[in-house]
């Protein structure tokens, strides 16, 4: 393996490594709120949160499910309480309640703790390395499963 390969096999290693503590991370700070509802409900408050009331079609469609599996887990959503529904002719606008805003505040006060947390243990020149390097794979990552995840962990694209 020549030095090149070398250096490439660490440096893959070492983002996996990091992906990993990251995905623990994100994991522990679900975890309380996946006490309470599945992923796939907290993945439609996080959108309903992020970008306000939404059309059910909308949700289907950013969530790549069919209409009938969103009715179905809105159903559930407003029988628990989470969210509002609201029909006007055939559109069904979806609102998050005051409950789910806290809901996900607080897994995402959670995460920011702990990565702030893993932060102050660095030196200033890790740190910097550290965003110089999640800078460059932002930019660089492809789109679907940035997208998925910007969904799931309630934040924005990356600038491109």
């Amino acid at each position: 393996m020549s030095d090149d390969d070398e250096q490439q096999s660490r440096t893959e290693s070492s983002v996996v490594d990091a992906s990993v503590v990251g995905l623990g991370i994100v994991l522990r700070s679900l975890a309380p709120a996946l006490e309470q509802v599945t992923l796939q409900q907290y993945r439609i408050l996080v959108l309903l949160v992020t970008r306000g009331p939404l059309r059910a079609g909308d949700l289907a469609d950013e969530l790549g499910l069919l209409p009938s599996g969103i009715t179905r887990m809105v159903d559930r959503l407003v029988r628990d309480g989470w969210v509002t529904r609201r029909t006007s002719g055939r559109e069904v606008l979806v609102t998050a309640g005051d409950d789910t805003v806290a809901l996900v505040d607080r897994v995402l006060a959670r995460r920011a703790v702990e990565f702030r947390a893993a932060l102050r243990r660095m030196t200033p020149d890790e740190r910097s390395a550290v965003r110089t390097a999640a800078d460059a794979l932002a930019r660089t990552a492809i789109a679907d499963p940035v997208l998925d995840a910007q969904i799931l962990l309630a934040t924005a694209p990356p600038e491109r």
